[in-house]
């Protein structure tokens, strides 16, 4: 067992995927959560954004920036799901929020953030 770096402790955690997202072999992570209903006196905990954690086959996680990866799920996250399609239609991670509206993003080189435009069309 390792530590995961301090990034994926900032919030409660209650979502995670573990798959080999930029294709090097290596099981990476996935991850979002928050808190928000939490009671009046404890207040929310809502200092997640959603973190994409880079694996390395050794069982260590590197953090990579959202900027970097293109996921933000800074709402008040309750699950994840990935969803593969055909080889040629790539795959999809579903982010269930509390009481808000569902995110989805697109998974390739960066996870693109499609739920916005679906709203769009």
């Amino acid at each position: 067992m390792h530590e995961l770096p301090m990034e994926a402790k900032f919030s409660p955690l209650f979502g995670i995927i573990a798959e080999d997202f930029d294709l090097d072999q290596n099981l990476d992570l996935l991850i979002a959560g928050n808190f928000y209903v939490a009671e009046v006196e404890t207040g929310r905990a809502d200092a997640g954004v959603g973190l994409y954690l880079k694996g390395n086959g050794k069982g260590e996680f590197t953090p990579v920036r959202i900027t970097e990866s293109g996921f933000n799920a800074s709402l008040d996250v309750r699950d994840l799901v990935l969803i593969k399609l055909t080889s040629t239609r790539g795959a999809y991670v579903l982010v269930a929020n509390n009481n808000d509206r569902m995110q989805i993003f697109e998974v390739n080189s960066l996870i693109k953030h499609v739920s916005d435009e679906l709203a769009e069309k």
